[in-house]
């Protein structure tokens, strides 16, 4: 079984009496959005949210809950999970695409500034010379190297989320991550990896093979 919950901003609405100003005619703050998923991890089947692909290391019936908080200027995420196994070090992170039946279906890490050669006006690796007379292509981003993608300039605690755990002797553990920015566009799932994060350059952000993945709300 899953859950999965939004929760937007409040809105003063008009029949209710329209907003009333703070003191001083300030409007009030906003109220921080909210998102959330809870999941229970088994074998995939279609449509499911909460996947183990490694039962030994994420065992059927494990619970995750992810929680988003997010200001007009920096985000907060907790990360809580119960049935792992005990006393082991889990890295975890946000992706950008939903889990899928394949633990590559989540994508890449959720980056807040992406390498260059991801960015849509980087220039792109050379290629064939389109033949006279042809329109070249529209420009497409460039897929990053495995180097880039393991430069810790970009593969890092503060550009990335990462809720590495370690579990107590009972199997629970949890951790949380704050950053100065906010979502856009939204993560889409957290993934377990099954070993602790390394920083060291070219291995920055690797931790060895996705072991279980949960979906999170758009």
């Amino acid at each position: 079984m899953h859950r999965v919950t939004k929760i937007l901003p409040l809105v003063c609405a008009a029949l209710a009496g329209g907003c009333t100003s703070s003191a001083g005619g300030a409007a009030p703050a906003p109220s921080p959005r909210v998102s959330s998923a809870t999941g229970t991890f088994a074998a995939y089947t279609p449509g499911a949210t909460a996947i183990t692909y490694d039962p030994a290391l994420v065992p059927d019936g494990a619970v995750a809950t992810v929680s988003i908080t997010e200001t007009s200027s920096d985000s907060r995420v907790w990360f809580t999970v119960a049935g792992l196994l005990p006393n082991r070090t889990y890295g975890v992170h946000l992706h950008t695409n939903p889990c899928g039946a394949t633990p590559d279906a989540a994508g890449p890490h959720y980056q807040h500034r992406h390498p260059p050669a991801s960015q849509p006006n980087a220039p792109s690796p050379p290629g064939p010379v389109s033949p006279p007379h042809t329109a070249s292509p529209s420009p497409t981003p460039a897929e990053p190297t495995a180097a880039m993608k393991a430069d810790p300039s970009y593969a890092n605690p503060q550009n990335e989320v990462w809720l590495d755990v370690t579990t107590r002797a009972d199997g629970r553990g949890s951790a949380v991550a704050t950053h100065s920015w906010t979502f856009s566009p939204a993560p889409r799932s957290l993934v377990i990896h099954a070993t602790p994060t390394k920083t060291a350059d070219g291995q920055a952000g690797d931790a060895g093979p996705r072991v279980a993945c949960l979906t999170l709300p758009a």
